[in-house]
């Protein structure tokens, strides 16, 4: 069969071939290879390759499919993981000449879950430094370019993961979301991400950047996939996905923050996706609420805080390392104080308990993704400014799910670059996924 057609088929289409015999997981594992080592862009979108991990991976796999034996829809799927998640006999980088250059001795736990499941794990992807910036530049270790326009960054953090799908050499991926770093990406790259409720999916085996806002989370061509993708991250029993009519839904569009400095392209495309989403029979009302403000400027203290708390030693040690915006960026948490950080903490947990209560009744809020498109490579690089003020104003919107603690969905909108978020309550992936399948219809 014509391998190039699985580009434009969901994971459970792919499932199928396998477990009836008429796709070989080995054969599609060396197909996906392939693509990766005949595409010179492929050395800055992957920092190693598990080539022969993943052939011993697909022939396990090959064997069950014969037998009857296979563990799952996920078996036999080739994936990407973003290269701050402990791969046992591989280093964790963080897109970083600061880490520890020991391998690792173990799996991540959520690897550990995927691998259980017959998923096989292609390769290790690039990021931005140590997670903190949204954009997905790297001028330490490598930049993926944008698939649409290689001018361009591609999003961050989880930069390489992001363009590892959506140039086709695999199927999904997983990155990880502190302040919108799978959304971001996922966004400027016209594809699918989830950002997960905090400690929804167990963080052992991935490097910290702020523990009290760290998630995991998958990236896809669609809906579907990032369900499974995401149930294969943790234990649980299966749920297929619910099928909702957009009458059924009563959305909340919050008129405050997110519109502000918003690119008129973005703009155009998000009220262009409403127009569907109401035509179709939802409802939808817009609402200012003070605490997205007051989340907002709290983030500005407990988020660098966290981060230069975290790794405050390493970068001392070696400052010349670092991208000059991104060092200082972590320098911003060098002064704040612990009673400050405490207390502006505890004034967020309010402030989410306080929010719930007034989006209750709402199946979903909904927003632009990023408020920005991404920016030139080479006006970042020679513009530290710029890209201070890009790097923020793009993690605006995302952010405020983390700080929040929601869960979080990113569509495509049809438009290069522009992401409809739809957020919900923490712990709603499930109901959040299927309201999304939905939307996907709609708005594509």
């Amino acid at each position: 069969m014509d391998l190039e057609n699985l580009k434009i088929k969901k994971i459970e289409d792919v499932s199928k071939l396998l477990e009836k015999g008429q796709l070989c997981p080995e054969e599609l594992t060396r197909f996906y290879l392939d693509k990766i080592y005949s595409d010179s862009r492929s050395k800055n979108v992957f920092t190693s390759v598990l080539k022969k991990s993943a052939l011993e991976s697909a022939k396990e796999s090959k064997k069950r499919a014969k037998l009857g034996l296979r563990k799952g829809v996920l078996d036999g799927i080739p994936i990407s993981v973003k290269d701050l998640a402990d791969i046992e006999g591989e280093f964790t980088r963080g897109g970083s000449s600061l880490t520890n250059k020991k391998k690792a001795k173990n799996n991540a736990v959520f690897i550990d879950e995927l691998k259980s499941q017959g998923v096989i794990i292609l390769g290790k992807t690039h990021m931005t430094e140590l997670a903190f910036s949204g954009l997905g530049l790297n001028t330490i270790t490598a930049t993926p370019a944008n698939p649409f326009n290689e001018e361009l960054v591609s999003g961050g953090s989880s930069s390489g993961s992001a363009v590892s799908v959506s140039r086709n050499y695999c199927i999904g991926s997983i990155g990880s979301d502190t302040g919108g770093s799978v959304r971001i990406p996922a966004a400027w790259n016209n594809l699918v991400g989830l950002k997960t409720t905090h400690n929804l999916i167990d963080l052992t085996g991935v490097l910290k950047l702020c523990p009290s806002f760290d998630t995991l989370g998958p990236i896809c061509k669609n809906v579907d996939d990032t369900h499974l993708l995401f149930h294969g991250m943790k234990k649980g029993k299966f749920q297929k996905l619910k099928k909702y009519q957009a009458s059924d839904f009563k959305f909340l569009i919050i008129k405050n923050m997110f519109f502000e400095s918003i690119d008129s392209e973005i703009n155009d495309s998000f009220n262009s996706a409403i127009e569907r989403i109401i035509k179709n029979g939802a409802k939808v009302e817009y609402k200012s609420i003070s605490e997205i403000d007051n989340a907002l400027e709290i983030s500005k203290i407990v988020f660098p805080a966290e981060a230069y708390g975290m790794w405050q030693k390493e970068i001392e040690k070696s400052p010349e390392k670092m991208f000059a915006p991104i060092r200082e960026r972590f320098r911003s948490g060098q002064h704040i104080l612990a009673h400050d950080y405490v207390f502006s903490l505890q004034q967020l947990f309010e402030f989410r308990m306080s929010f719930l209560k007034k989006i209750m009744g709402f199946d979903a809020i909904l927003a632009p993704t990023s408020p920005i498109k991404p920016p030139r490579i080479t006006k970042l690089i020679d513009d530290h400014d710029l890209f201070t003020e890009k790097n923020l104003l793009a993690l605006r919107n995302t952010r405020i799910a983390n700080s929040l603690n929601l869960c979080a969905l990113t569509l495509p909108t049809g438009t290069d670059f522009s992401g409809l978020m739809l957020m919900g309550s923490p712990n709603n992936e499930f109901d959040l996924m299927s309201i999304g399948l939905t939307i996907e219809k709609i708005i594509q």
